[in-house]
């Protein structure tokens, strides 16, 4: 049975119940808003426990002489291009053969020019490297066109952290656990009380915000750990 509690229509009917307001004067577009707001901060403390469990690979094809590759932008372009983090970097030349890029400081290039012939020379197919820079992987050696640089060909692999895309319509589901939504209703609700001026109630919801992101940071610290169960014999007499 599919969860009756996981949509933005659950949460935005749980700030108006709380509130007790209706859509009239809690009308969608304020809740989308704050929504999205407190929704980006609890899932920049998830990323900060466990990474991998919001990690994606994009890939990309090699262009002949291009050094420059754009990061993958959400639909809404904000700053940064949809990037948290950018974990790993992985390419191939031939087609065939991978390799991971290792970070490359700028100040690791030789000369006073950053030019192609110069990467080219100074490092290798074998073991290359990137830099990250205006929102974009910067590779060296720059490909050739006797690479494998076929239009479709996805020899750039990044390994890296997305920012959500922006919440829309109601029928939304925030990408974080739906146990913490309850969370995300507080968290909205201290604007929603701060706007008509109820400060003791918005004290509560802040408070409550503190500690719900307190709870979730301890239940989701390890997830991937396996925990123990420990079964006691009973003494109790079932003859």
């Amino acid at each position: 049975m599919a969860s009756t509690y996981q949509t933005l229509t659950d949460v935005f009917a749980d700030v108006r119940f709380n509130a007790q307001k209706d859509s009239t004067t809690l009308p969608n577009a304020d809740l989308f808003r704050l929504a999205n707001k407190y929704f980006n901060l609890m899932f920049r403390e998830l990323v900060g426990l466990h990474e991998d469990l919001y990690g994606e690979i994009s890939a990309a094809a090699l262009v002949a002489s291009q050094r420059e590759y754009a990061l993958p932008t959400d639909s809404v372009s904000t700053f940064g291009g949809g990037l948290i983090k950018l974990q790993r970097v992985e390419i191939t030349y031939d087609g065939t053969n991978w390799y991971v890029a290792d970070p490359l400081s700028l100040q690791e290039i030789s000369g006073a020019t950053i030019l192609d012939a110069d990467l080219n020379a100074q490092f290798s197919k074998s073991a290359p490297r990137y830099w990250f820079k205006d929102r974009s992987v910067w590779i060296a050696p720059i490909p050739a066109s006797t690479d494998s640089v076929a239009g479709g060909n996805t020899n750039l692999r990044i390994y890296w952290i997305k920012r959500p895309l922006e919440m829309t319509v109601v029928g939304d589901i925030p990408e974080i656990p739906k146990d913490f939504l309850n969370i995300l209703v507080e968290g909205m609700l201290i604007d929603v009380f701060r706007k008509y001026g109820r400060i003791s109630d918005m004290r509560e919801a802040r408070n409550n915000w503190a500690v719900g992101i307190d709870k979730m940071k301890q239940l989701e610290q390890a997830p991937d750990d396996e925990q123990p169960f420990i079964f006691m014999s009973s003494k109790k007499d079932f003859s």
